[in-house]
């Protein structure tokens, strides 16, 4: 993703977010060009694979790149392209131009998403408007982002949070505001996009020293010293090495034989009962 900063008068810089982006005289493409020699349709910006290629379309005056006309061709960082006589600069996205900062501005640094370690500069002067349409002053490619999602201007020494009636609302540390003042330190969130909140006037640097921590938490702990002398090894009355099975006698044959002499006298009584019969 790119961004165009016009060279041949001051205007607002174009990003280039949309996948399909239209320039021409028409009303109704993403930059519109009023100067002589631009067609309702000059030219268009193709995003594949987060390059940019300019196409020219069929236009009676041309697209030019660095003085060169062109049919087709994949913009760089550097690059100037010219319609008619509009001239612009191509410029990474995350890249501001010496007019557009300044040191005394606020802040906002991505802390999450594709969008982490870039910083937005919000002027004392101006109303940023975020959102995903190419128009506004920060611009982030996200379908759940509505077009005009968030407006931030500074107010005093606070900045100004007003959502503008978004469908997914915007939060600060996580809660949902309409119209609200943050200051330095605070996470906005819109959509799925966290910016920490950074005053020009206080040193995000500042190493931030902890009160000493009372004395009951810093008490030394004594530990025994360790015995020197041999362990005596403790086992419970059912461990299986430490239990004593009982033992029964086997009975002899002497004591089984009377039972057995017992029972044969009474079978021979029976057998000769039933011959008397």
């Amino acid at each position: 993703m790119l961004k165009l900063r016009r060279q041949d008068k001051p205007q607002e810089p174009a990003l280039i977010v949309e996948k399909l982006y239209s320039i021409g005289s028409a009303r109704d493409n993403n930059l519109v060009l009023t100067e002589p020699y631009i067609d309702p349709l000059h030219a268009r910006l193709v995003t594949t694979d987060g390059r940019v290629t300019l196409k020219d379309n069929t236009s009676s005056s041309g697209c030019f790149v660095n003085g060169q006309r062109i049919t087709q061709k994949l913009l760089q960082t550097g690059d100037v392209i010219r319609f008619g006589q509009a001239e612009f600069e191509v410029l990474p996205l995350n890249q501001t131009s010496p007019q557009e900062h300044g040191a005394d501005n606020w802040q906002l640094v991505a802390d999450g998403s594709w969008l982490t370690g870039q910083t937005f500069e919000i002027p004392a002067d101006k109303r940023c408007v975020i959102g995903r349409a190419s128009e506004c002053d920060i611009t982030i490619a996200g379908s759940h982002l509505s077009r005009r999602h968030v407006e931030v201007s500074v107010v005093g020494s606070s900045l100004r949070v007003r959502d503008l009636d978004s469908a997914n609302g915007t939060f600060v540390n996580e809660k949902p505001v309409k119209d609200d003042l943050v200051h330095n330190g605070d996470r906005l969130r819109v959509d799925v996009y966290t910016f920490l909140v950074v005053d020009p006037n206080v040193n995000i640097d500042k190493t931030q020293v902890r009160s000493p921590l009372p004395a009951e938490f810093t008490k030394t702990i004594e530990r025994k010293a360790a015995s020197t002398e041999p362990k005596r090894w403790k086992t419970r009355p059912t461990s299986p090495g430490n239990r004593i099975e009982p033992t029964y006698p086997t009975p002899s044959r002497l004591s089984v034989w009377p039972w057995v002499s017992l029972g044969a006298a009474a079978l021979l009584a029976v057998l000769l009962w039933i011959l008397l019969i």
